[in-house]
């Protein structure tokens, strides 16, 4: 699991607040990450920054499991 946008301890905060959390799962281009809000929001932040409207194909948002934390 990659955390580039947020630290764990900022994970556990954001679940502990009751905030939602996703995963970015990118299959092989390597950009997995997860990060914290709305899907809507999130969605938006990850086109945004990869400059499109839409994600690939083969790329997830999925719910975090908070598990893959211990």
């Amino acid at each position: 699991m990659n955390y580039r946008s947020h630290t764990r301890e900022e994970i556990r905060d954001a679940i502990a607040k009751g905030a939602q959390v996703w995963t970015l799962d990118t299959g092989p281009d390597g950009e997995d990450d997860v990060l914290i809000g709305s899907r809507e929001d999130v969605f938006q932040d990850i086109c945004s920054f990869n400059d499109t409207n839409e994600l690939p194909a083969h790329w997830r948002l999925i719910p975090f499991d908070e598990r893959s934390l211990t």
